[in-house]
């Protein structure tokens, strides 16, 4: 009987560690997707361009401002039903 030494020696088989890199880039770039969702859901990406088109840094008086605004924005758009 023919022996098959890389099963016996432990080492991966080159397939093996292909299907694994590909999972792992497959299951990174649906955590990034993920992220990406959740932060425009809860405003975080808003805040970010909000921040990066007034050329402000990150702070409370600038959250306030941000909040401000997008509070009179929301007031302008009409209401379905």
């Amino acid at each position: 009987m023919k022996s098959n030494s890389s099963r016996r020696d432990g080492r991966i088989r080159p397939s093996t560690q292909a299907k694994r890199g590909s999972l792992l880039s497959a299951m990174s770039s649906i955590a990034c997707l993920i992220q990406a969702i959740l932060q425009e859901i809860f405003d975080e990406s808003a805040y970010q361009r909000f921040l990066d088109r007034k050329e402000l840094q990150s702070s409370s008086q600038a959250y306030a401002m941000f909040s401000q605004e997008n509070e009179q924005a929301k007031s302008r758009r009409p209401r379905c039903c």
